[in-house]
């Protein structure tokens, strides 16, 4: 143990020396975390709202309805709607202006009321992804309300469709009211029984009420752990290439020609690293809860399974540099495996942002699903047997690469 504590002590004054390499590694989550934060709109960060360009060809009172349905307010402020010719709308969807057309057809009320097949016709940015999604389920969503209300009120609604309504008209007809009020009295008549008292009630109990006023975390909140990971993807990429640097100043040479053990030297080089992790992690992690307003026990554990998960990835890391051919060989493939893992690992976009079939392969990642257990335990979801199973695997996986490290320093990486 003394040798894992000298080993460890001469990292430390040697970075010493370095402070500028450092504060990169402190310094790079801090930077882009701030400018996500401020590309996202800070803390609450702005709701994502779809732009929906609407030609209304119909022209009635149900197709005006819908056009209220999907406006801002009544979709709760992800949806815009603006009324467009059909000419406008398809030349600004085609410069990706909005994010949809909608064309609601002739006949489309009558459709609606007499419940017959009817065509709208939704035309979608295809350079955006989250926000047409938004427009197609607001629509799903209306398409189901309106085959229950057909279920409850069908009759009449028929009964709408068969007296004609002036179009220039601003209200329905007396009589249409009328005859229209008098069926809805009577259905309700008849559901007397199931209405008067519910024969169902439903009663919704929270631990604490006043959570209901706590304000939510902007979608900023959901690159924070990916740019964590991110610096300890290139801390890792940095302390691996140091066995270079070892070996060049014959550090390696004298370690195996004394009594002390490889491996002793191997875990002073990885609990120095851990240690290192374990401060960036603690730092931005306090910051963000600060920010965002986290759970203050998250902090700890969350900071420890990062530095945790970021000292295996190092150990993999550690293995192709030990194996690589030469200094720029090892460079070129830690480079080549740090990088792409960022990009599909949750780094640059977060999971939540990007397309199904990447999430299924980034979420197997090594930082990718490091990173979902983090975020589980910054969101307070995490099961400590899951949360126990989680370390236990990365600790074998560790113990692993280790021995293989340990393996190749023996047996010809200092003589290579």
């Amino acid at each position: 143990m003394s040798f894992v504590w000298r080993t460890l002590v001469k990292d430390f004054q040697r970075q010493r020396r370095s402070p500028a390499e450092f504060a990169l590694w402190l310094g790079m989550p801090l930077l882009i975390g701030g400018l996500m934060v401020t590309l996202s709109g800070g803390r609450g960060g702005p709701k994502p709202q779809a732009h929906v360009l609407i030609v209304d060809r119909d022209d009635t009172f149900l197709s005006e309805l819908l056009v209220g349905a999907l406006s801002q307010d009544a979709a709760g402020g992800m949806i815009r709607a603006e009324s467009v010719e059909l000419e406008d709308g398809r030349r600004r969807i085609a410069d990706g202006d909005a994010s949809a057309l909608l064309i609601i057809p002739a006949g489309f009320s009558d459709a609606v009321l007499l419940e017959e097949p009817c065509t709208l016709e939704l035309i979608t940015n295809p350079a955006q992804r989250i926000l047409p999604g938004i427009v197609e389920e607001g629509l799903s969503i209306l398409l189901d309300a309106t085959f229950y209300a057909h279920r409850v009120l069908g009759d009449e609604l028929e009964t709408l469709a068969a007296d004609p309504i002036d179009p220039n008209a601003f209200t329905l007809p007396d009589q249409t009211v009328a005859q229209f009020s008098v069926r809805v009295n009577q259905l309700v008549e008849r559901l007397g029984a199931y209405l008067s008292p519910l024969a169902i009630q439903l009663e919704t109990m929270t631990d604490e009420e006043e959570e209901k006023d706590e304000p939510q975390p902007g979608f900023a909140l959901l690159f924070l752990p990916g740019i964590l990971y991110m610096s300890l993807l290139f801390m890792a990429a940095g302390v691996s290439d140091d066995f270079w640097r070892e070996r060049d100043q014959h550090t390696l040479r004298r370690v195996l020609v004394s009594p002390q053990r490889v491996s002793a030297f191997l875990a002073g080089k990885m609990l120095y690293s851990g240690m290192v992790m374990l401060a960036v992690s603690v730092v931005a992690l306090a910051i963000g809860a600060i920010y965002f307003e986290l759970s203050a026990p998250t902090v700890p554990l969350g900071a420890l399974w990062a530095a945790f998960s970021g000292v295996v990835i190092l150990a993999g890391l550690i293995v192709i540099q030990l194996y690589a051919t030469s200094q720029r060989a090892g460079n070129i493939l830690s480079s080549a495996i740090v990088f792409p893992l960022m990009m599909i690992g949750g780094s640059f976009f977060p999971f939540e942002a990007m397309p199904g079939w990447m999430v299924t392969i980034g979420t197997r990642t090594p930082n990718g699903w490091s990173l979902q257990q983090l975020k589980a335990i910054l969101r307070d979801q995490v099961e400590l047997a899951d949360l126990g199973m989680a370390f236990a695997a990365s600790l074998g996986t560790l113990l692993v690469l280790a021995a293989i490290s340990v393996y190749r320093l023996r047996r010809g990486f200092v003589q290579g």
